[in-house]
């Protein structure tokens, strides 16, 4: 075990310092050459000999990538490999070549929130000029997915997610991301079947699945069925206070406004995850049925 960790330690080190002979070398060079001209203007005709030259652009050099090492490993904060998201990427992407460097300029962008420009550099990644690992491709194009989806562009994203899933590229959310864009494109009945799918077996998410059949069926404007999906979840107090959301909205929408009201104030006691987002969706459901009221 110990020495497993330290093969590992090792490993992000010699990482590290390889990523930083290339701009430790420039800025030793950029070194060099303002002090080589400073020397030279002062010192007259005189200069620098050749062995001080050697022996200061190998000093600065030194420096310079031991620096840089040590801000990379920095940047890792324990990991191994990739300052976001090492589990899930694994060992793809951690060697020296540029397809590196470029996955890692976009899984930045990426953590920053700056999809449209993380999507470029992802496709750019993936547009056949750079030869990728099955494993590379597998994690580039779930990105590629993340990007799509978080942009609302969802047959894009299921076309990505399904080339990670061809290339071997599986988390446990990832059925749940497909089923969701299924939703959004309007094709309830593939995420229901995934959905389903997914509550046969041991699967990790398997607690928040009726919650994720009961914000399909909101969607679709079915309060019964949706209402069903989450009243079994607080049956069996999985994804409790989510499911009191829906419960509240599937209410609205069937017209039970005192009987959602109760549930809005039971799902915010119990702690929802977005508890301002719930909020406002609360007030547009409740908004737009109050609508659909005084037009009859």
């Amino acid at each position: 075990m110990f020495r497993s960790i330290l093969a590992r330690r090792a490993a992000r080190v010699w990482l590290c310092i390889k990523r930083s002979v290339v701009p430790g070398a420039a800025f030793a060079f950029l070194y060099m050459f303002v002090y080589t001209v400073y020397s030279a203007l002062m010192k007259g005709g005189d200069g620098l000999g050749w062995f001080d030259l050697f022996n200061n652009m190998i000093t600065a050099f030194t420096v310079s990538v031991a620096g840089l090492t040590l801000l990379k490993l920095a940047d890792f904060k324990g990991k191994l490999f990739h300052r976001y998201d090492e589990s899930l990427i694994g060992t793809a992407f951690a060697g020296l070549k540029r397809s590196s460097m470029l996955f890692e300029e976009g899984l930045e962008l990426f953590h920053r929130n700056d999809f449209r420009r993380a999507l470029e550099v992802f496709t750019d990644l993936g547009n056949g000029d750079m030869k990728l690992t099955a494993e590379e491709t597998g994690v580039n194009e779930f990105y590629r997915g993340r990007c799509y989806q978080i942009m609302n562009a969802f047959p894009n994203a299921i076309l990505c997610y399904e080339k990670a899933q061809e290339n071997g590229f599986y988390i446990p959310e990832l059925p749940i991301f497909i089923a969701r864009c299924h939703v959004e494109n309007g094709n309830a009945a593939r995420a229901r079947e995934i959905y389903s799918g997914l509550m046969d077996g041991d699967y990790k998410y398997r607690d928040i699945i009726c919650c994720e059949m009961g914000n399909m069926y909101l969607k679709l404007n079915d309060g019964a069925s949706a209402l069903e999906w989450f009243g079994r979840s607080i049956d069996k107090h999985e994804n409790y206070a989510e499911a009191l959301c829906g419960a509240a909205l599937a209410n609205v929408l069937l017209g039970n406004r005192e009987k959602g009201e109760e549930l809005y104030q039971q799902a915010l006691i119990a702690g929802p995850e977005d508890p301002n987002g719930f909020r406002k969706q609360y007030k547009v459901f409740v908004e737009l049925k109050g609508s659909e009221s005084k037009e009859n």
